[in-house]
């Protein structure tokens, strides 16, 4: 028996690396393209047009969540990530291939959306795969480790971006970058196969086991739309979809701040420059936070107090901002969200999955990440619009940001709340409506997520 339990043992040990590995090469792709495509379209067509592709990514992210649910219904969870992982690999390798020293702007385009497209549905089909496979009252311990694997390929990407930049230039880079998908499928097809011999993880579940309440036929368009029925439903999904919602405002602002002071760069390759170095920052503070700060947090404190970390900062950085407009302010200020959100942020919101059934895991977080998450950074973008046209200062824009974290603290904490009562009344998989005759009757018989 001690044997198995070791040889079981060795095997969660591999499959913890191995999912590290996945969202290692996930963030690292997007921190190799950012600075890329950012100082490209910012060099040729300056932050201000920059509002309206981001503006793009909003019809762009509603066609990612059909195509994301979509596949999600009709393939199994190996497929489905390496459908994602294949048409990334594609595209990059195709955008190496097609971009030159003159690009042309549909190339452009073509790039900055593709760039925000990988990070949107690959973080997205991560965290649903990993909070599929973890179940259990400890499950979120393993997502400090696992989330650690997202800040060093945040650092390693944007570091690598960096150093061969200048020797292999965008298309070397985005050929790296098709690598790293192929290593993506790789891994995931690793991780099934130690499965069935897992403790801690599980095997593929039966979906149709899973979806009771689901009124729709599967194969069926209107599958594309379930994310936002679902969220709809649930205030607990609400409260999360309002924390994404708030948090991307913010960001947005602050990133359109930034990016008009970056306008005082000269050349392009200056712009990508200054840009890795503020993104190279901010990844060292991302993983500086997930190995030191997130873990006695989670563990003192609990995940409430995870989720107010970044808020509470972004609140602070915003009056300095205020006080003090300047290139230099700005750019620590932007370093401070990055930094926090890609770690402390990005795993405590992650770890409220853990509070849900398989349907919201993927198809209300495909919603929630995709879809909510394009139309914050759209509204932001109109108010930034608006506020320009009647002459608005851009410092000012960070009462907006103040405001709107205020908002966000208080849907944490009651966010925070409500995931402690489940892990308190060990439910942490939330019953759909027609799996409520199974619940104990000592127990409170309305799903959690709907219970806010």
């Amino acid at each position: 028996m001690k044997s198995l339990l070791i040889k079981k043992s060795k095997e969660d040990l591999a499959i913890t690396g191995l999912l590290f590995a996945f969202f290692f090469l996930v963030i690292a792709v997007f921190q190799v393209l950012k600075p890329l495509k950012s100082g490209l379209f910012v060099e040729h067509y300056g932050a201000h047009m920059e509002l309206y592709a981001k503006l793009a990514n909003i019809l762009i992210a509603s066609i990612g969540v059909g195509a994301f649910t979509l596949l999600y219904n009709k393939l199994p969870r190996q497929r489905f990530i390496y459908t994602l992982s294949g048409f990334f690999l594609m595209s990059f390798l195709s955008l190496a291939f097609a971009l030159g020293d003159e690009p042309d702007p549909f190339l452009i385009w073509t790039f900055y959306l593709l760039g925000d497209l990988e990070a949107t549905m690959m973080v997205a089909a991560f965290w649903a795969y990993l909070t599929d496979l973890s179940h259990g009252p400890n499950a979120n311990r393993l997502f400090g480790p696992i989330g650690a694997g997202g800040v060093l390929g945040g650092w390693a990407g944007v570091s690598a971006a960096k150093v061969l930049f200048s020797t292999i230039g965008t298309s070397g880079l985005l050929c790296l970058s098709a690598f790293f998908m192929g290593g993506v499928m790789l891994i995931v097809g690793s991780t099934e196969t130690l499965l069935r011999r897992s403790q801690v993880f599980t095997p593929t579940i039966q979906r149709e086991a899973q979806s009771k309440a689901a009124p729709f036929s599967r194969g069926s368009w209107w599958e594309a739309f379930e994310g936002a029925r679902l969220v709809v439903r649930s205030r607990y999904l609400a409260s999360i979809a309002g924390i994404m919602g708030l948090y991307e405002v913010a960001s947005q602002l602050m990133d359109y701040q930034f990016k008009l002071a970056a306008e005082s760069m000269s050349g392009v390759q200056a712009t990508q420059a200054f840009m890795t170095d503020v993104y190279l920052y901010a990844s060292l503070l991302a993983v500086i936070t997930q190995f030191f700060l997130v873990g006695i947090v989670m563990k003192r404190f609990g995940l409430g107090a995870t989720l107010l970390v970044l808020p509470a900062v972004i609140i602070a950085g915003s009056l300095g901002f205020l006080a003090m407009p300047s290139l230099v302010a700005v750019s620590l200020l932007v370093i401070f969200d990055n930094g926090l959100s890609y770690s402390i942020q990005q795993t405590g919101r992650e770890s409220l999955y853990l509070a849900t059934g398989p349907d919201e895991k993927y198809k209300g977080r495909a919603f929630i990440s995709m879809f909510v998450q394009r139309t914050a950074k759209g509204v932001s973008i109109l108010a930034v619009i608006l506020l320009g046209t009647v002459g608005v200062a851009t410092q000012y824009l960070s009462l907006l940001t103040i405001g709107m974290m205020g908002v966000m603290i208080l849907l944490s904490i009651n966010a925070g709340r409500h995931y402690a009562l489940a892990t308190n009344r060990n439910a942490l998989v939330v019953p759909t409506q027609g799996d409520l005759d199974t619940v104990s009757p000592g127990l409170d018989r309305r799903p959690l997520a709907a219970a806010a």
